[in-house]
């Protein structure tokens, strides 16, 4: 926090990870008022994973083009008139579930920006030396994010409904946007003025990634997503449907886990940095696909909160693991390139929604979320028996 700039950059995302986490629950049980199809959940959070996916190599270029910090504010800014006009279609009485699948292409468009410039501005900001500390206080505001986000967007969603739910989370995504413009620094890789073609630095990236095994690996680990994904799909579903909570329970259940992405984001802030991140990134999907496992067991309100607390710890542990050691073991200016296709894999997270809802509507609830838990564990344990070594050159 002594590093110039980096409070204020701080306060703000930790404003836009609130808003982003609340807004997330306030759409999920906006849909499941719409319809009860499993699938059309699963659908709404495909399409914004799907676009993130596909856009988020390009928004990588953009980001070792252009001023990070304006794609952020402006990235902010978008969510905002994003949500007041999801807002205006409430009010009106005229909302439907197509509606609410165009805002999610325009805010998978968003987020696909604003994704990768977030972490490398980190870098921007505080330089190497401060790295992992800095990206862990991130993925603290991160963690406060995702306990007082849906806490927040519960409680609102209880007391004033939709339309006051979403213009109060607009106005806290224009805020943050207002705090970040205090910061002085552009982030900008070089001039900005590269003469290649956005295309030949895509290609570039690409290039590098293959060619180098353990950022390669890494990002086949992440890739596993797609099916840990199936929790923020299924966390309203198992709410309203399997423990009958309602949505001030539905908001705990989510707090729960950003209570402990906040705790473990605060003890690694206190680490030195890790030796071996490929290895730890590949422990934490780990532990997280298991936690999915036992997730479908769901005997009760309060064994579901530990195992949302333990996805939080493990959520933020790979985290800090894939932002920092990735970002340290590429080129400064191949940097925004390869974060975006980190996020293009994480990406995967939504799009496996879609699936996971199909399979609960044909097969239940419980044995959905097992088996999604089941897959990525096992893939992953073979994957740590066979790669190990590779993933520890990281």
């Amino acid at each position: 926090m002594r590093v110039p700039h980096f409070s204020k950059l701080w306060a703000s995302n930790l404003v836009q990870f609130c808003c982003t986490y609340a807004q997330l629950l306030i759409l999920q049980w906006l849909v499941t008022s719409l319809t009860e199809s499993r699938t059309l959940i699963g659908l709404v959070s495909f399409i914004q994973g799907g676009v993130i996916f596909v856009t988020s190599p390009l928004s990588g270029v953009a980001v070792d083009r252009l001023a990070r910090r304006n794609i952020l504010v402006a990235g902010r800014l978008g969510l905002a008139l994003v949500l007041c006009a999801v807002a205006a279609l409430v009010a009106t009485g005229g909302i439907e579930v197509a509606h609410v699948l165009v805002a999610s292409v325009a805010l998978g468009l968003l987020m696909s920006l604003m994704q990768p410039a977030t972490q490398t501005y980190v870098f921007d900001v505080v330089g190497r030396e401060s790295l992992q500390s800095a990206v862990s206080l991130n993925a603290a505001a991160t963690g406060v994010g995702q306990t007082l986000g849906p806490l927040l967007g519960g409680a609102l969603l209880g007391a004033a409904g939709f339309v006051v739910a979403y213009l109060s989370v607009a106005a806290g995504l224009v805020m943050a946007a207002g705090l970040l413009l205090l910061v002085p620094v552009p982030g900008v890789s070089g001039d900005g003025a590269r003469e290649t073609h956005w295309w030949a630095d895509l290609e570039e990236g690409l290039v590098y990634v293959v060619q180098h095994r353990a950022v390669l690996l890494a990002l086949i680990v992440c890739s596993m997503s797609i099916f840990n994904g199936a929790l923020a799909a299924m966390r309203p579903i198992f709410a309203r449907h399997v423990l009958e909570v309602g949505s001030t329970g539905y908001g705990v259940m989510a707090g729960a886990a950003g209570l402990g992405g906040l705790v473990s984001a605060l003890f690694v802030a206190t680490r030195p940095v890790a030796r071996r991140p490929g290895l730890l990134i590949a422990a934490s999907m780990l532990g997280f696909s298991v936690l999915i496992f036992l997730y479908a067991f769901a005997f009760s309100y309060e064994y579901i909160l530990v195992v949302e607390f333990g996805t939080g710890v493990c959520g933020q542990l790979w985290m800090v693991a894939t932002f920092t050691g990735i970002q340290m073991a590429v080129p400064e200016e191949m940097r925004g390139r390869v974060m975006g296709l980190v996020f293009m894999v994480v990406m995967l997270a939504p799009m496996g929604a879609l699936f996971v809802g199909m399979l609960a509507d044909f097969a239940g609830d419980q044995l959905a979320m097992g088996i999604f838990g089941a897959i990525p564990t096992l893939l992953l344990l073979g994957i740590l028996a066979f790669g190990w070594r590779t993933l520890s050159e990281l």
